[in-house]
């Protein structure tokens, strides 16, 4: 990427290790372009290299040029904030901001399921992306069957969909189109004049795996035109091409309802179910929400820490903040008792406090949970 190093950052330029058909690395892409943050991608199948330096296997990472690394998209992104900090991606306002985490999140870990049945339940996708990233990763295409296997194996049918819900699982895209579009015919991004985490957290499902893979991108360009739009016009704009006069706008309107509807009965019981499984020692449950039922679910510490932080930030508001919260919510039964409710901590704070030094010479590493392969990273 052309860009010129500001001085003010002694850290840049930055290393990405992703590929381009990477959920989180799309998502991160297009912030980093957005504020045009100096960077090159580079070959993100070597995990190898990423775990030997930080002890994880995740894509993206992020090398600095003080041989610094970052992971996960948004504490990275967070970071990144505080070191280009005009124009920034956090709406004035506590209570939108708010509200703009919680989308970020929603985006980032509702939609990895409809994101994975859509890359390997539809014959054309399956073949076409597994052939891809076998013929990158191990130089094998020829192979793409048995990766296409495995991705929907332990994505799909080991966790929590059945031949019962799949359709369920397949209709939750549509069901944020019909969301997506009715907002971009009023606006350029979700919440006003500029992008917001909210945006980037939906851009990483919709750009790299519904917006281009063969079938949910037909699908899209036909339904619904001005969320296409909206990827190529987050994927090019740049902030300094929108100025730092920012308008942004508290969601209004019916067609935020079903969407609200979703996180209220279904994304947040999802993650609570999630976080009391992790007490109690279990490694799957059964989860029935109001408008989506996943059974044998896989207990991922990962969203554990997910809700944790969201509680925080819930907590964090002062009362009028938290008052305009609980308004929006209200016409859908709330959201205050989950994100007030104790605390279930995951114990990943420290985990994910960025940057951290390389582990390059030392005989430390973090620990890997399980399920952490090629491919195969469970979140962000």
């Amino acid at each position: 990427m052309e860009a010129s190093l500001r001085p003010k950052d002694p850290h840049g330029p930055y290393k990405v290790y992703g590929v381009d058909i990477s959920y989180f690395t799309g998502k991160l892409q297009a912030y980093m372009q957005y504020k045009n943050i100096p960077h090159e991608v580079v070959d993100g199948y070597d995990l190898g290299k990423v775990f030997f330096h930080t002890g994880i296997k995740k894509m993206p990472a992020v090398e600095t040029a003080d041989g610094q690394w970052l992971f996960d998209t948004t504490p990275t992104i967070q970071w990144f904030e505080t070191i280009y900090p005009d124009t920034p991606i956090t709406p004035r306002s506590n209570a939108l901001a708010f509200v703009s985490l919680l989308l970020e999140d929603y985006g980032d870990e509702w939609l990895w399921r409809p994101a994975m049945w859509w890359r390997w339940m539809p014959p054309i996708s399956r073949r076409a992306l597994g052939t891809k990233i076998m013929g990158g990763a191990m130089g094998a295409p020829a192979l793409w069957w048995y990766f296409a296997q495995r991705q929907s194996r332990e994505w799909l049918w080991g966790d929590g969909m059945s031949k019962t819900n799949s359709d369920n699982v397949r209709d939750m895209y549509f069901e944020e189109l019909a969301f997506l579009e009715a907002m971009f015919v009023k606006q350029p991004f979700l919440l006003g004049s500029h992008p917001s985490a909210a945006d980037f957290g939906y851009f990483a499902s919709m750009f790299r795996h519904f917006g281009n893979d063969p079938e949910p991108a037909e699908i899209m360009r036909a339904q619904a035109p001005h969320t296409y739009a909206w990827l190529a016009r987050l994927w090019s704009t740049k902030a300094t091409d929108l100025g730092a006069n920012q308008t942004w706008v508290f969601p209004k309107g019916k067609h935020w309802t079903p969407l609200l509807d979703r996180i209220a009965n279904d994304y947040l019981p999802y993650l609570r179910d999630n976080a009391i499984a992790l007490r109690d020692g279990k490694s799957r449950f059964d989860y029935l929400g109001k408008n989506h039922t996943f059974y044998r679910s896989k207990t991922t510490n990962y969203r554990v820490w997910c809700l944790e932080i969201l509680q925080r930030r819930y907590q964090a508001l002062n009362l009028r903040d938290r008052k305009r919260v609980d308004a929006l919510f209200a016409p859908v039964g709330g959201i205050s008792k989950i994100l007030t409710a104790k605390q279930i901590s995951a114990g990943m704070d420290k985990m994910f406090d960025v940057p951290k030094a390389s582990l390059k010479g030392t005989h430390i590493r973090l620990s890997e949970p399980r399920g952490w392969r090629l491919g195969a990273q469970p979140r962000n």
